[in-house]
């Protein structure tokens, strides 16, 4: 069932990047630093939001996902809050290619689901290493500075491989 969840993922991220693009969210805020930002701007009622609430329902469904995640008791919200740290993290392109064809690209929040072994496994791993509490204040959660810099990481790993991509370039 693994292979069906990691293509409904896929169509999810899509929607997303899509949804993100033309979010107010992302019009009011793709130029400014991540250190002027705060989970409190978030509007949790636009749609790119409602799609990711989805996406991350059909990831905590997954048996394998789920045993991951349950093992840092992480619930819904947490997954949630992560994926928009993420993306806030790599403004004003949270969006990077996974291979040389021009559709081959993944929002930095979705990506780590699409690789277990390498990418969930060690975010979640790396929960916890830092404990800047001014940034936990500031992006509101007790993870965020984990999961902004494992979102930069991962960002920056896939253009030195693959090269840069916008999202005004995605889809």
């Amino acid at each position: 069932m693994l292979i069906i969840t990691r293509l409904k993922l896929a169509n999810s991220d899509k929607r997303i990047t899509r949804l993100l693009r033309e979010s107010n969210y992302y019009l009011k805020n793709k130029n400014k630093d991540k250190f002027k930002m705060s989970i409190n701007d978030v509007d949790f009622n636009e749609q790119w939001i409602k799609e990711v609430e989805k996406f991350i329902s059909v990831v905590f469904h997954e048996k394998k996902y789920k045993n991951i995640i349950s093992e840092k008791n992480l619930t819904k919200d947490d997954l949630l809050i992560f994926y928009v740290l993420q993306t806030m993290a790599t403004m004003p392109n949270p969006i990077f290619k996974t291979g040389p064809q021009r559709l081959s690209h993944t929002l930095v929040g979705s990506a780590m689901y699409q690789e277990i072994k390498k990418q969930l496994i060690p975010c979640m791993q790396s929960l916890g290493h830092y404990d800047v509490k001014e940034e936990q204040e500031q992006f509101g959660h007790l993870y965020a500075s984990d999961v902004m810099s494992f979102a930069l990481d991962l960002k920056f790993a896939h253009e030195m491989a693959y090269g840069k991509i916008t999202l005004e370039e995605a889809l």
